[in-house]
C-alpha cells in the first residue's frame, strides 16, 4: 500500500524507527537527501546529520549519486511488518563559492582526493583536518546537492522484529555502466553513538573511530549508555566504521557496507540492544501525519 505519510514502526516499549517519504529530518550536510530508517529512543530521534539505516549510494567513474526522491509503501506478511522504499538515484553534490558559480568539478575533485587520502592516512591529525573543514564554511564554500538525470532506482525492504531489522537491497533497476562501487549506509547521530566496540576486541571513542576504517571483526557495534546497534561482516560486502563531528557540517556515526557493482540483492541484519529497562514488544505499523 502506497504511503503519503510518515511511517513509524514500534519495536519495543522504548525503541522505534521512523521512515520519511521526503528528505526529513533536514539537518546540516544531508538536509537535501533521502534518509533511511531513523532510530528513536523514547520518541526522540537519534539521527542528527546521519543518513539513517539502509540507504544506498552509488559511485560512478564521473560522479557519486545520491537520492533526493523516493516512494514509500507498507505491507504485512505473515504478521510481520514490512516497509518498502524505492530510492531514485537522481542527485549529485556540487561545490559553490559564496554567490559565485559552481567550482570546477575536476579541480575540486583533485583537491578533495588529496585531502581525503591525507585525512584517512593521518588519523592522528583528525582535529586539524576538522578545523580545515570548518574553515571551508568561513570561506563560504558550500555543498549543494543538484538533481540530474537519474541512473535508475534501488529498492530497499525493511522487515522488523523486536530487536532486529532485516534489510534487503535490490539493485536490479540500477544502471551499472560506469559504476565502480555500491554503498549501503547505516548512520545515526555522533552525539548519541560515540563509542565503538567489536568482537575482535577493538574499543574506540569519538574521533578515534575514524571516518572510513575497515572492520575486520565478525561483528561491530556503535553504542551509548542506553542503546546499541550492531552489524556483521556479510559475505559479498566489506564492512566499514565511521564517526564524524564537524561544527555546522557533520554529525554522524555509522557502520556501512561497500559492494562491487552488481544487479542482484544484498541482505543483512541490524541488531538493536537496550541496556536499560524492559523490552516488551509492541506490534504493528502506524502512520503519523508528517
Amino acid at each position: 500500500m502506497d504511503s503519503e505519510e510518515t511511517v513509524t514502526q514500534q519495536l519495543t516499549d522504548r525503541l522505534s524507527v521512523r521512515l520519511y517519504k521526503d528528505c526529513r529530518p533536514n539537518c546540516l550536510e544531508t538536509a537535501q537527501l533521502q534518509k533511511g530508517l531513523v532510530l528513536m529512543l523514547d520518541g526522540r530521534e537519534l539521527i542528527e546529520e546521519g543518513i539513517g539505516f539502509g540507504v544506498p549510494v552509488v559511485k560512478y567513474g564521473d560522479k557519486t549519486y545520491f537520492s533526493s526522491s523516493a516512494q514509500v509503501s507498507t505491507d504485512n506478511i505473515g504478521g510481520t511488518s514490512l516497509i518498502k522504499k524505492v530510492y531514485l538515484m537522481d542527485t549529485i553534490s556540487r561545490k559553490k563559492f559564496w554567490r559565485a558559480r559552481y567550482i570546477d568539478d575536476n579541480l575540486y575533485s583533485k583537491w578533495r582526493k588529496i585531502f581525503e587520502k591525507s585525512y584517512l592516512k593521518h588519523k592522528q591529525f583528525t582535529v586539524i583536518f576538522n578545523r580545515i573543514m570548518e574553515l571551508r564554511e568561513i570561506a563560504k564554500i558550500k555543498t549543494e546537492f543538484v538533481k540530474v538525470k537519474p541512473r535508475g532506482t534501488i529498492i530497499v525492504y525493511y522487515q522488523f522484529q523486536p530487536t532486529n531489522i532485516n534489510v534487503n537491497v535490490n539493485f536490479k533497476d540500477l544502471t551499472l555502466h560506469g559504476c565502480e562501487e555500491l554503498l549501503v549506509l547505516n548512520e545515526q547521530g555522533s552525539t548519541f553513538f560515540a563509542h565503538y566496540v567489536d568482537t575482535g576486541g577493538v574499543q574506540l571513542l569519538g574521533s578515534k573511530i575514524g571516518a572510513w576504517d575497515k572492520v575486520n571483526a565478525e561483528t561491530a557495534t556503535m553504542q551509548n549508555d542506553e542503546v546499541t546497534f550492531s552489524l556483521k561482516n556479510v559475505y559479498g560486502g566489506l564492512l566499514f566504521r565511521g564517526w564524524e563531528r564537524t561544527r555546522k557540517r557533520f554529525s554522524w556515526a555509522g557502520l556501512s557496507y561497500s559492494l562491487s557493482p552488481n544487479n542482484g540483492t544484498f541482505t543483512y541484519t541490524i541488531n538493536l540492544n537496550l541496556k536499560r529497562k524492559s523490552q516488551s514488544r509492541v506490534a504493528g505499523t502506524k502512520r503519523l501525519n508528517p
